[in-house]
């Protein structure tokens, strides 16, 4: 009788790990193993993600479910792990965002990401999240899809194929421990199959709109410098000043974007009871003068941030 050989499936948790140690834990397994690391510095006083990974001869799997974490994908991670494969991304739960060139932008449930990982690339989420990750080879994405170098960085948006992909994603997900090599192939396969009808033609040029979008992902990461504005967002995505003032130009404008995403993270962490004092809150959310800050906080919330603190301890 011949052998069926199974689908190697492994699960990843920080279940049974001290919880001062879970989120580094889970950064020297999990992230290591997926080829990206923490963006930044983080300090995480508790921290619970689990995952299921299941590893097969035409891609990996990965069903996650875990808090708020920023990674990144460097060029020093290309040059080592030498990877070569692109990956669709479903969001099921929680506002994520992923960058890559000058394509990109923010994800909410229902959304399709795709990235390549031959190039360096910003993923992460708002708040607590669940994704499934599919990574296919090179060979099979250009076979089913075409030219990788056309979709990575690509979103596709919330429509009712969508949720035809994320039933059969979740469905693929569930099932995966229990398929063999080739079943798994033919799930792969119909997966490449049903995204080929919504990806559609490649687009060209990024749009005001996913502009605006991609620039928000950016601005989020970066609003802990205080020298961080319009200047420096133009060199980032690689825009001029009229074509990214031009994307805003149905609101404030970009630097009070900028403003409000500061105060928003402000108004975020000191919500949530810590030993951070207003001033460490207020310098980590990129503002440095506290008369400035509380004019601005009180004018977007209708209060201090003394206030919000006290309320908050």
């Amino acid at each position: 009788m011949t052998e069926r050989h199974r689908v190697k499936t492994l699960r990843q948790s920080t279940a049974e790990v001290e919880s001062k140690r879970a989120f580094e834990f889970w950064c020297d397994t999990a992230l290591a193993m997926s080829g990206v690391s923490i963006a930044g510095v983080e300090e995480r006083r508790s921290f619970a993600a689990s995952r299921l990974v299941a590893v097969t001869a035409h891609g990996t799997l990965l069903h996650t479910e875990g808090p708020r974490v920023d990674v990144e994908r460097s060029a020093r991670h290309v040059r080592q792990d030498g990877r070569d494969t692109i990956t669709i991304a479903l969001v099921l739960r929680g506002n994520q965002y992923v960058a890559q060139g000058t394509r990109g932008g923010r994800m909410s449930p229902g959304d399709i990401s795709i990235t390549d990982s031959g190039r360096p690339f910003l993923i992460g989420a708002y708040e607590d999240y669940e994704e499934i990750r599919l990574s296919a080879t090179r060979a099979d994405f250009k076979a089913h899809i075409g030219e990788p170098d056309a979709y990575a960085g690509r979103l596709i948006g919330r429509s009712p194929l969508n949720a035809l992909f994320a039933t059969y994603l979740r469905s693929y997900a569930a099932l995966v421990p229990g398929m063999t090599e080739a079943e798994a192939g033919i799930a792969n396969e119909g997966t490449l199959h049903l995204l080929r009808g919504l990806v559609g033609a490649p687009t060209g040029d990024v749009r005001a709109t996913a502009l605006r979008s991609l620039a928000a992902v950016h601005i989020e990461r970066s609003l802990h410098h205080p020298k961080f504005g319009p200047d420096a967002l133009c060199r980032t995505l690689c825009v001029s000043r009229s074509r990214l003032y031009a994307a805003f130009a149905d609101g404030e404008g970009v630097a009070a974007a900028i403003r409000d995403a500061r105060l928003d993270r402000a108004h975020r962490q000191l919500s949530v009871p810590s030993g951070d004092s207003i001033a460490t809150i207020m310098y980590r959310c990129g503002f440095t003068n506290a008369s400035v800050f509380s004019t601005a906080f009180r004018r977007r919330f209708g209060s201090t941030p003394r206030d919000l603190k006290a309320a908050n301890p």
